[in-house]
């Protein structure tokens, strides 16, 4: 998980292939984890089927100028997931296909999402936990509300960069915001809210245009 994690982090350094290195999901399930608290999140979320399997549609699934207001764009690509073990790091990534990341800044702030695409529910899931169970050991835990089918979301020093960071699976997706800077659980809420959002708006064959100012 390492290397995919740290891949994404150049250009500002904060990319979202850098954040999954960690974390612990609770024992059962996708409640979210205790600790500083943010406001409640009343959404309904869907736990799609589709397969997001196409690099234009997924690209377009990232966030833009547009649905980031004052914000300032940096790289947006998407990638072919590796599935295999990496002899260099062990990245172990089973039924992943694309990998997508985006950078924002906004004076000496910087937001970067991360999505990765598998091919069913149950790959995903056991990816974020995989993932995120490498993490808990050096950040503090933030109580957000559920977004996306399962949430988790941290507060600590990430590689060279330190922040609030969530992850989430939505859908046969693995998601996740990484907004550094003074911490502002309500600001990485609202992202993590849009991000799920155009997530959905393709998975259901949509338009992906949620914003921050729209959601």
């Amino acid at each position: 998980m390492a290397g995919r994690i740290v891949a994404a982090a150049q250009g500002l350094g904060v990319g979202m292939a850098s954040i999954l290195l960690a974390g612990a999901l609770s024992a059962c399930s996708s409640s979210p984890a205790a600790g500083p608290s943010a406001a409640a999140v009343p959404q309904k979320w869907v736990d799609f089927p589709s397969v997001l399997a196409d690099e234009d549609a997924l690209k377009q699934t990232l966030p833009d100028p547009a649905s980031m207001p004052g914000w300032k764009a940096h790289r947006k690509q998407v990638n072919q997931a590796v599935s295999q073990v990496s002899e260099e790091d062990g990245d172990d990534c089973p039924g992943c296909k694309l990998d997508g990341n985006a950078d924002f800044e906004a004076g000496t702030a910087k937001a970067s999402f991360k999505i990765t695409t598998f091919t069913t529910a149950a790959e995903a899931s056991s990816y974020l936990a995989t993932s995120v169970k490498k993490y808990g050991k050096n950040a503090s835990p933030l109580s957000v509300g559920m977004i996306g089918n399962e949430t988790t979301a941290y507060s600590g020093t990430f590689g060279s960069s330190t922040g609030d960071l969530l992850l989430m699976r939505v859908g046969t997706t693995v998601a996740g915001v990484l907004v550094t800077g003074p911490s502002d659980v309500p600001k990485l809420q609202k992202m993590a809210i849009m991000l799920a959002r155009r997530i959905e708006q393709t998975a259901a064959g949509q338009s992906a245009n949620a914003a921050l100012d729209t959601v």
